[in-house]
């Protein structure tokens, strides 16, 4: 493939939600639907492309609150780990705002079920329902891990940025049923496997 022919990696975020299980260390994986343009069929991480909302957001006090030592960009990738993981699988990392502890369980139902299927048909951005609920992400509970690049190979690219954060108690983790088919608390070293 001619230099100039290689598709220029797109900025992208993963999270790995992780918990104790019965047997040791468990860490939450999708399967993407079989007809996705990107991993079609794999078991994956909920995560995705940065949107340019997400700088937006990112760059708002109000709604983001992030160390001054990160810049623009890990910023919005940050932003971006949240909202993938809130569309992909129904966590959310984030909180009321003026309260200290993640949105809790019924909060989260009422949550989901008047924004996730919207956001996901695209009728309804992060940011809005952000500000519907009043709402402030929460970063920091996330711990950068690694940086990946997809293979200059591939027809699309991504420079995907990994975050670990431990999968909120009180939320239940599931698939979306639309980019996601399926989904599993797993070991790592079975992922691996």
């Amino acid at each position: 493939m001619p230099r100039d022919s290689i598709p220029q990696p797109q900025p992208a975020a993963t999270v790995m939600l992780v918990r104790d299980g019965d047997e040791g260390l468990e860490v939450f994986m999708i399967v993407r639907h079989h007809l996705s343009d990107v991993h079609a069929g794999a078991l994956v991480f909920p995560g995705g492309r940065v949107d340019p909302e997400d700088y937006d957001l990112a760059r708002d006090p109000s709604v983001c609150s992030v160390d001054a030592g990160i810049d623009a960009a890990m910023a919005a990738l940050r932003v971006a780990a949240v909202r993938e993981t809130f569309e992909e699988c129904g966590v959310l990392l984030a909180r009321a705002r003026g309260e200290e502890t993640l949105v809790g369980a019924a909060r989260l139902r009422a949550i989901d079920a008047m924004h996730r299927a919207a956001m996901t048909r695209g009728e309804r951005s992060f940011g809005a329902m952000l500000a519907v609920e009043d709402l402030v992400l929460a970063p920091e509970t996330m711990a950068y891990f690694a940086n990946w690049i997809t293979p200059e190979r591939s027809s699309k690219r991504f420079d995907t940025h990994f975050f670990l954060a431990a999968a909120p108690t009180d939320q239940v983790a599931l698939h979306d049923g639309h980019e996601a088919v399926d989904s599993v608390w797993i070991a790592p070293a079975t992922a691996l496997w």
